[in-house]
């Protein structure tokens, strides 16, 4: 309690701190920008940048960019001039106090000697067109993207929601990323040019939903590969920015709340001190007992001892009543940039984000074997989460170097009550599941930028990241009709042998640091009259990771001549174990940990890479390239009869990949592209543990035997962008999947969720893509935006008629046949401009798991996503008010086994799983202080 009233009183004074904090009014502006080549997108580094009829000039670091302050209210004009470039002069830059102007420009190289004489003067609206065409038109390999300012725009919260609006993107489970309609363990997650760690235990994934998308400057996802990214992707690399360098000072204050129409101020239940989750807590006496002893010691114990033991734990089963609340958010943010002596720059971004949340998921979950409906339950969800986000990054620059140290810390607690009622093999029972996870990230880089020369350009890194995920008693109970009527009386039907579903506890913990570094070299050359660069690298990684369970369960305390108390099966649930019930005729624990229970996995990848990058004539650009990765991958385990389980494998792969861009115009490019990637299996793919997921009423267990799988990709695309921040594109692609990996359903041996290899897999798809402003229909739609990105995709893969599935093929795990994201945004001109979006997002239906000849395969259901917000800037720009409504339609999420086969979700499937969420308004205000 003493605790809690520390964090409110804390809390308070932050905000009243906050609340007089006065800035004094900057009496000047500042004018800012990056400066690149026009045709490859390169950073020209220690360009000169003058302004006229003042003595002001600076150079552009190692990122080419600049910055230019004390400048007073009025408009301002820049020279910028470079050896080899034809010189720019850009007038008209309007300066306001206090304010930045952001000015990026694109260089033409000069085409002779009597071209470096000449000045090619442009306005500042002329000049940030061409500098947004080249940005668009430049990346080598096919990408997609999204910018602070997009993500600003948006009512996204986090990074799994920005992702949706991302072309051929979409999220599973509100936190995996699905790219080209190809499931989560397809694709990879960078931060800062640094490889994320998977912050699943069950899966090869990183969850999104962890990273608030206050911290991110850019998004990028990579469809096609290049040498100098990770081989391991089939459908996309994801790439996270944080910025490190402001262009000017801020302090940013927000506050929110939000109300769920299925949830808030609803009656809800709940474990004990569920409080403790609103500051990123929760109650210790959950945890195992730290001196209660290892599976081999208790199980020799003397009887009386192990009584001693059981009666060690937290008697915290009984469920609590609360009304859940409205969820407050809070996001704080400061960035500042000094220039110092010699021109050399410091730079720091704080930011801290905290998120709580209350939702109540109401759904049904059956279970069949073959067509026999096993069990049919109606389930009540209660979920309690806490997010808290916290990014802190330095740079230094002098000269043309560069250092940064980015660090981003998350914490996420997650508290779920299951109140499950429903038919199990022809008895009515009732199910409580008390769940917690708590799961963190550290990510720590040290990143190194140098300019070698003219343009000899050196980047290198050294990064650690550490994730932690613990499940504290995970406590299930499960109560059975003494009679034929759902009314009851139910009891306890608790035997002589531990089970922890009927009435067990389960302990876990993973514990994962990964270590890595990375080093790039490019050094140009001039081949065909055209200036291009050769690109050399080298990056290792080694993994760590240790995982651990307990599974514990009660048994009826019947022996020798001693009976049970029968009495105790219709105890109340907070009372049943207390001390006097932990005896001889009452209850028992029975420590019944499998071998399987523990594994410790480590791998180390080491990568080299070569690649050029260059333009064959002046419309015609080449990547070509090849990566080299070694991958150890190694796993000790054992298995249930305690016999040593070991995996050890050792994966060599050459990955070519070749991209061709042909510039047909200043506004559209030809793009083509092949490569060839893999994906490897995930250490918890490959571990023989099996762990028990509650909202599926299943387990899930990793096959040691699973091998690497490898794809051959080929792409070609074509764009044209009209204007400053208008794109319409289309592309085709098509991959062939060797040993692709699925997660497959096994029903008929206890439900249960494995891994596997399929044999082959084709894949064919087509992207379109549009960004338009309406003007061209009017000029009153001036401010009016259509965004739309669509995907087509057509997967097969090849199965056994007799084992998997009597056509012979299927689609591939995970992916969907469509994917459509579309939106209006509209943003008036006015002083305090107004905003408003719609934006939609849905999918084609997607294979959850793989069946077989009897199990036939489950799918998730498409769902329909609407999403509206409007917001209002207030106080010239200083703050904003947001109002956002989330989830409009409130589909149910289905997940379901197609019996009769015609493609869609009707009467005669058998439902597997459903629930809904509600329906989410969400008002939030910003300050700038």
């Amino acid at each position: 309690m003493k605790k809690n009233y520390i964090f409110k009183v804390t809390g308070l004074l932050i905000v009243f701190i906050l609340s007089v904090f006065v800035v004094t009014a900057q009496q000047t502006g500042r004018i800012a920008g990056k400066v690149t080549d026009k045709k490859t997108g390169e950073a020209l580094i220690g360009l000169t940048v003058k302004v006229e009829g003042a003595n002001k000039g600076v150079s552009t670091d190692v990122e080419g960019r600049y910055n230019i302050g004390g400048l007073a209210a009025g408009r301002y004009t820049l020279t910028f001039s470079y050896v080899g470039y034809q010189t720019k002069r850009i007038s008209d830059i309007a300066v306001r106090a206090g304010a930045v102007s952001v000015m990026d420009l694109v260089m033409d190289e000069a085409g002779g000697q009597q071209l470096q004489q000449v000045v090619i003067t442009a306005s500042a609206r002329q000049e940030s067109v061409g500098a947004l065409y080249a940005q668009q038109k430049n990346s080598i390999s096919i990408s997609s993207g999204i910018s602070a300012e997009q993500i600003r725009r948006s009512p996204d919260r986090n990074t799994s929601d920005v992702l949706r609006r991302v072309s051929g993107a979409s999220i599973q489970e509100n936190k995996f990323i699905v790219v080209r309609g190809l499931a989560d363990r397809y694709n990879s997650a960078m931060l800062n040019n640094s490889t994320l760690p998977n912050t699943e235990p069950d899966k090869k994934a990183f969850s999104f939903d962890i990273l608030p998308s206050n911290l991110i400057d850019k998004i990028v996802v990579n469809k096609s590969a290049s040498a100098d990214l990770p081989g391991d992707f089939s459908g996309g690399v994801v790439q996270i920015s944080t910025k490190d360098f402001p262009d000017s000072k801020f302090l940013n204050l927000s506050l929110g709340t939000s109300y769920n129409t299925q949830s808030t101020f609803k009656d809800f239940i709940g474990p004990t001190n569920k409080n403790k989750a609103l500051f990123g807590s929760y109650d210790k006496g959950r945890d195992l007992p730290s001196s209660f002893p290892s599976k081999s010691t208790y199980t020799n114990m003397p009887l009386d001892q192990q009584i001693q033991e059981a009666r060690k734990f937290s008697n915290n089963w009984g469920p609590q009543k609360y009304t859940s609340i409205p969820s407050p958010i809070l996001q704080l943010s400061y960035g500042d940039s000094k220039v110092l002596k010699n021109n050399s720059k410091f730079g720091a971004v704080l930011s801290l984000s905290y998120r709580y949340d209350e939702r109540l998921q109401k759904g049904e979950t059956n279970g069949y074997v073959g067509q026999s409906l096993n069990f049919e339950y109606s389930d009540n969800l209660y979920n309690y989460n806490t997010n808290i986000g916290a990014l802190a990054n330095f740079a230094y620059s002098w000269g043309t170097n560069k250092l940064a140290l980015k660090n981003i810390y998350n914490k996420v607690v997650e508290q779920q009550f299951t109140s499950r009622s429903g038919v199990e093999i022809d008895s009515y029972v009732q199910n409580n599941f008390n769940y917690l996870l708590e799961r963190s990230l550290v990510s720590s880089q040290l990143l190194g930028d140098h300019a070698l020369g003219s343009k000899l350009k050196l980047d290198w890194n050294l990064n650690y990241a550490s994730t932690k995920r613990a499940e504290p008693g995970f406590k299930r109970l499960t109560t059975q009709s003494s009679t034929d009527s759902p009314d009851g009386p139910y009891k306890l039907n608790v035997g002589l042998v531990g089970s922890p579903t009927v009435l067990g506890d389960f302990y876990s913990n993973l514990d994962e640091n990964i270590y890595g570094g990375a080093a790039n070299f490019t050094v140009p050359v001039s081949l065909f009259k055209q200036n291009s660069k050769l690109k050399f690298g080298y990056s290792g990684q080694y993994r760590d990771r240790n995982f651990g369970a307990r599974v514990l369960g009660y048994t009826s305390g019947a022996t020798g001549d001693v009976s049970f108390d029968t009495s105790l099966q219709t105890y109340p649930q907070d009372q049943l174990f207390n001390d006097e019930n932990i005896r001889v005729g009452g209850f028992l624990l029975q420590d019944i940990t499998n071998g399987t229970d523990h594994y410790d996995g480590s791998a180390l990848l080491n990568a080299g890479y070569a690649m050029f990058d260059g333009f064959l004539s002046e419309k015609l650009r080449l990547g070509i390239g090849a990566r080299f990765e070694s991958y150890h991958q190694k796993l000790a385990s054992t298995n249930n009869n305690n016999n040593p389980l070991n995996v050890d494998t050792i994966y060599n792969n050459i990955l070519p990949s070749i991209n061709l861009i042909f510039n047909a115009s200043e506004k559209s490019s030809i793009r083509m592209s092949a490569s060839r990637t893999v994906g490897r299996p995930e250490f918890r793919e490959i571990a023989p543990f099996s762990f028990y997921d509650h909202k599926r009423n299943a387990n899930v267990t990793g096959s040691p035997v699973l091998r690497q799988s490898s794809t051959n990709n080929f792409d070609l695309g074509y764009a044209v962008y009209p204007k400053a921040g208008e794109v319409i594109s289309v592309s085709a692609f098509y991959k062939y999947f060797e040993d692709p990996i699925e997660q497959s359903l096994d029903f008929s041996s206890g439900r249960s969720f494995s891994y596997w290899n399929a044999p082959t897999a084709n894949l064919y798809g087509v992207e379109f893509e549009v960004r338009k402003n309406l003007d061209f229909i009017n000029e009153i739609l001036k401010n009016l935006t259509f965004s739309a990105n669509a995907s087509y995709i057509d997967s097969r893969v090849e199965v056994s008629k007799v084992r998997i599935n009597k056509d012979g093929e299927r689609p591939l795990q995970g992916q969907s046949p469509y994917l459509i994201n579309a939106g209006l945004q509209y943003n008036s001109s006015s002083k305090n401009p107004l905003g408003l979006s719609l934006l939609y997002n849905t999918f084609g239906r997607r294979i959850v798991a793989v069946g077989n000849i009897n199990d036939i395969d489950l799918y998730e259901k498409p769902r329909n996503v609407l999403d509206f917000q409007i917001s209002k800037k207030l106080s010239s720009g200083r703050s904003e008010i947001k109002l956002n409504y989330g989830d409009i339609l409130n589909n149910k999420y289905i997940e379901y086994q197609d019996v009769n086969d015609n493609g869609k979700y009707d009467k005669g499937d058998n439902l597997n799983r459903s629930y809904t969420l509600g329906s989410t308004f969400t008002l939030g205000f910003s300050y700038n202080l």
